[in-house]
């Protein structure tokens, strides 16, 4: 296959000067005929973006076989089984999934890689979205800009990643999905939910989403002369310097002003907070702890500047901030930079000193494992080890990773010690490794918002029932749930169990039995069996009130009222 990729070149070339030529067989060498008739569209795109004639280059058809998949898993949801298809959300469809994820915008790609110094490769790879990108494809942000990274992080930094966290478009994209999955009778609750102004923010989840399209940089520098190791370990670690930059962000000054301000300015509070040239600027008093732990964090946001900053140290805020010499001007850097595009949306930097400190970490740890093992976990050991070796030896130089939106695609490009194994193989994974770091965690989010507005629905269903069977049983609500499917109150028995969580177990609910429909509406009737994953993370457990309220209440509020509400 590689013999014929010089020659696709130089034919397409001369396809382009003579587009209205019919397409001819070309000898190009002894045993070797390309053949022009049926050609991709879309190969000269891609390969422009890419280098040919070094180690490796691969170009496929992404648009078929997109198709092909979605009609596959599209038959095989027809003939499965009723059961598991009331399993998935109505109005189920492999189809609205890829176009959701976006992935069926990419009509082609292609990869390549050759060796440019002793120990270093340069691999390029590129998705062809000539419509545009959609779905979580939007992820990766808007066109490409100037990095932060090499203009803003330290000198001597080790570690630099810059990323976009743009939820617009997916907003604008997915929430009608969204909806349009959601059973009927829970779709307005889902936009009560999602439309309600938040207090800590003053503005709704929704809006939130719907105005961050930020791109996010954070700068690490390890501290040799510390280690955070703890007593016995067998690895020690560097202490760290740390700090992250937040670009378009500056909408959020007035719900800082409005929300984290006085608390921060109130009598007593360790932070000192000034405004410095139109911007506010607030330090710690002093360090939280001894070191390696004595962090002093300084936070700045300037609203003209539209920009947060926040440090874990005075000094380092004073490195980042300052005009000197930066991450662009370290040798580390400026020797594995090479090649890349000046303007892009992500990138990640790592050090010769960082790899070597990792991988000596490691090191260190698995020849502690063998020494310890015995018998046939001492031969899994060795062989573990062995393979740690084989990898140790890319931790002589540094790295460096960087994707950019282009009008017609997205460009990832890398120089790394790590050479090509298969043709394409790294190349690609830089690529699908970012969007699939952006993308997950909103899948994930999504799902477990899901599953909890799932949760609260049936509770309320189930509070309907045991005020149903208490109007014919005395004014009293039954002694066990089981009871409410005994009488006929509640016609689902799968109502009575709860998943905290997509592909959790189910378990009871936790149900107050002493109540009855006369006692306090705030009292706790029902309470989910365990927490689950609420905004930003916070674990929160869906609890329902005697009144008909449901909320997902936080787990430490709930561990507060509970003997008093739940008894």
């Amino acid at each position: 296959m590689y013999l014929r990729i010089l020659p696709i070149l130089a034919v397409l070339g001369l396809a382009q000067c003579n587009k209205s030529a019919a397409p001819v067989a070309v000898a190009t060498s002894p045993g070797v005929t390309l053949v022009t008739e049926g050609s991709s569209p879309h190969f000269q795109a891609v390969a422009s973006k890419l280098d040919v004639g070094g180690a490796s280059f691969t170009y496929a058809e992404e648009e078929n076989v997109m198709g092909l998949m979605g009609a596959f898993f599209e038959e095989i949801f027809k003939n499965m089984p009723e059961g598991e298809k009331a399993k998935l959300p109505p109005n189920f469809s492999f189809k609205k999934m890829m176009n959701m994820t976006g992935l069926d915008s990419i009509k082609a790609g292609g990869t390549s890689s050759r060796k440019v110094s002793e120990g270093m490769n340069h691999h390029r790879s590129f998705a062809y979205t000539p419509e545009g990108r959609k779905g979580f494809l939007t992820l990766t942000g808007g066109p490409a800009e100037p990095l932060l990274a090499p203009a803003l992080a330290p000198q001597d930094t080790d570690l630099a990643l810059e990323f976009p966290l743009h939820l617009k478009d997916l907003v604008a994209e997915a929430w009608p999905v969204i909806l349009e999955s959601t059973p009927k009778e829970q779709r307005a609750m889902l936009e009560a939910m999602a439309s309600a102004p938040q207090p800590a923010l003053g503005m709704s989840y929704r809006e939130m989403a719907e105005k961050l399209s930020v791109r996010v940089a954070l700068f690490a520098t390890m501290m040799p002369e510390q280690s955070l190791s703890g007593p016995g370990a067998r690895v020690s670690l560097p202490g760290v310097n740390a700090a992250i930059v937040i670009d378009k962000l500056g909408w959020i000054k007035d719900v800082l002003k409005a929300q984290v301000l006085p608390m921060l300015q109130s009598p007593g509070s360790p932070v000192e907070v000034q405004e410095v040239n139109g911007a506010l600027v607030g330090r710690f008093r002093g360090p939280m702890g001894p070191p390696p732990m004595d962090f002093q964090p300084v936070f700045m946001l300037d609203a003209a500047g539209d920009r947060l900053i926040i440090a874990t140290r005075p000094g380092y805020y004073d490195a980042v901030m300052a005009k000197g010499e930066k991450l662009s001007s370290q040798p580390d850097f400026a020797r594995v930079w090479k090649g890349m595009p000046a303007e892009g949306n992500g990138c990640l930097f790592l050090s010769k000193r960082l790899m070597t400190a990792v991988f000596d970490g490691i090191k260190a740890e698995g020849t502690a494992s063998v020494a310890k093992a015995t018998g046939k976990d001492k031969a899994s050991s060795e062989m573990a080890m062995s393979l740690i070796n084989m990898i140790a030896i890319h931790a002589r130089y540094p790295q460096a990773f960087f994707f950019a939106n282009q009008p017609d695609g997205i460009l990832s490009v890398s120089n790394s010690s790590i050479p090509t194994m298969n043709p394409g193989s790294f190349s690609s994974i830089t690529t699908l490794a970012v969007l699939s770091s952006l993308a997950v965690p909103v899948f994930t989010t999504m799902q477990q918002r899901g599953a909890q507005v799932k949760t609260l629905s049936n509770g309320r269903q189930v509070l309907i029932a045991l005020k149903t069977h208490a109007a014919g049983n005395g004014g009293k609500y039954p002694e066990k749930l089981q009871e409410l499917i005994d009488s006929g109150a509640l016609t689902k028995p799968e109502l009575l169990t709860v998943a905290s969580g997509p592909g959790a177990e189910p378990k009871p609910w936790l149900y107050d039995s002493t109540l009855t429909p006369q006692s306090p509406g705030i009292t706790i009737v029902l309470a989910a069996p365990e927490v689950s994953k609420g905004s930003g993370g916070k674990q929160t457990r869906v609890v329902i009130r005697n009144d008909g309220r449901a909320e997902a209440l936080p787990e430490e509020d709930f561990q507060r009222v509970k003997d008093y509400y739940l008894r």
